[in-house]
């Protein structure tokens, strides 16, 4: 078994790894990495050169630049359904709102969907010699961590998460005899709070703020984040009105329509019920001027309908703006926390509003990272990538001085032999 890497070396994005057994050439992912002023995309491989591709989840770093594929004649995907469903409206959005040119259109996307093979967490498959098996992730509904097994067998992680949410039960999987593992390095530098508390700080702070008239904007990722949220402000009780809005409104009906992969499913149900669905400018502009809790899209605050509340909010210091992910260097968001300000209409102003970041994570911690790999046997060949170039080192540094593992950080294009 051979494998070499395509993107997502010291870099978080454009994920991309490709694995060759005696007879069979497979594709995990094949991701875009967001980046101004064009979004990057991974090396070149032609889907003649394929005999099948896996998607691991939804998210564009993982499945941007899979529509290519389906040039030229096109090849096998196998994902599951939630993943297909959940990658039709993230790569049309993408297509859409891309300010700069895309190597595919509207007609690839459907194709992919077209050609797509769903699977099931716990299916195996057959590709020529090797056998593929799907393993839930913990990371979104419908991620999955991938073991390919012919003369060696091989662990892709894909983006994953060993803890519990609101949402998921988290991965368990709890790989031991494999010869190598591909492994995400995305938060290896950086301990997640526990869950129990990073909530309680939350809801504290929307209490605080609402109960002093004001209204709280949490911008979130459309995909999980929106929902998570949703679900917590239910779980601890919340009265004030909490209005959805954006493509968050449409990925929530998808989830409750596929309660198979959501294991909160009862309460997101119940979350689901007392949610107002913005779906038009009156119930926006409704949301925008009384006291409420507005979860909208972009996560980051590039674009969406997050920027119109944000307008209308930043100047008010008794409602707070709370951000619930990381935010990339260079974003609105990032430079919301960094300096407390943003741009309106071109101006650049002061943000009076209350802001804090939680960090709800999908990703696995630190010390999620290390235990995953202590289960291996010395000598397990594991590769990190998915990581700013300082984790990935960190990763690797721990795994070969602290359990004698043979880590490797990869170099792009090169073959390694398991």
């Amino acid at each position: 078994m051979k494998i070499s890497f395509l993107g997502g070396i010291g870099e978080v994005g454009r994920a991309a790894v490709l694995v060759e057994t005696r007879d069979a050439r497979i594709l995990l992912d094949y991701g875009v990495k967001p980046s101004e002023p064009e979004p990057l995309f991974p090396g070149h491989i032609s889907p003649k050169d394929l005999d099948a591709v896996v998607i691991t989840h939804a998210h564009l770093d993982h499945s941007g630049a899979a529509p290519l594929l389906m040039l030229n004649g096109g090849v096998k995907v196998y994902a599951t359904d939630m993943t297909f469903k959940l990658s039709d409206i993230l790569l049309r959005d993408f297509l859409k709102l891309s300010g700069y040119y895309i190597p595919y259109e509207v007609l690839e996307v459907e194709e992919l969907l077209r050609r797509g093979i769903s699977v099931n967490y716990g299916d195996t498959i057959r590709v020529k010699d090797a056998e593929i098996t799907f393993l839930d992730a913990g990371h979104i509904p419908g991620s999955v961590q991938v073991l390919v097994n012919a003369d060696k067998t091989l662990l892709y992680t894909g983006d994953y998460s060993t803890r519990k949410t609101r949402l998921l039960s988290g991965a368990k999987y709890v790989p031991r005899d494999v010869d190598a593992i591909v492994t995400e390095s995305t938060y290896a530098l950086t301990e997640h709070p526990r869950r129990t508390d990073l909530e309680k700080d939350f809801i504290n702070n929307v209490i605080e703020v609402t109960d002093l008239g004001g209204k709280v904007l949490v911008p979130a990722f459309a995909v999980a984040r929106s929902q998570e949220i949703m679900c917590i402000l239910e779980a601890h009780g919340v009265k004030e009105s909490v209005y959805l809005d954006g493509m968050a409104v449409k990925v929530l009906d998808l989830f409750l329509e596929s309660r198979e992969y959501v294991q909160g499913y009862q309460l997101l149900y119940s979350a689901s019920k007392h949610v107002i669905r913005v779906n038009d400018r009156k119930k926006r502009k409704k949301a925008a001027e009384g006291q409420a809790v507005i979860i909208s899209p972009a996560g980051m605050l590039k674009g969406g309908p997050a920027a119109y509340y944000l307008e209308r909010i930043y100047d008010d210091p008794y409602s707070g703006i709370f951000l619930v992910s990381f935010q990339v260097p260079g974003t609105p968001g990032a430079r919301l926390l960094e300096e407390g300000r943003i741009t309106v209409k071109g101006e650049d102003v002061e943000v009076k509003a209350r802001v804090k970041q939680f960090l709800f994570s999908a990703h696995s911690g630190r010390s999620e990272l290390r235990s995953y790999l202590r289960g291996l046997n010395p000598g397990t060949k594991v590769f990190m990538i998915h990581g700013e170039p300082d984790a990935c080192r960190d990763l690797a540094e721990y795994a070969r001085n602290e359990l004698g593992l043979d880590a490797v950080i990869p170099e792009k294009h090169h073959k390694y032999e398991i």
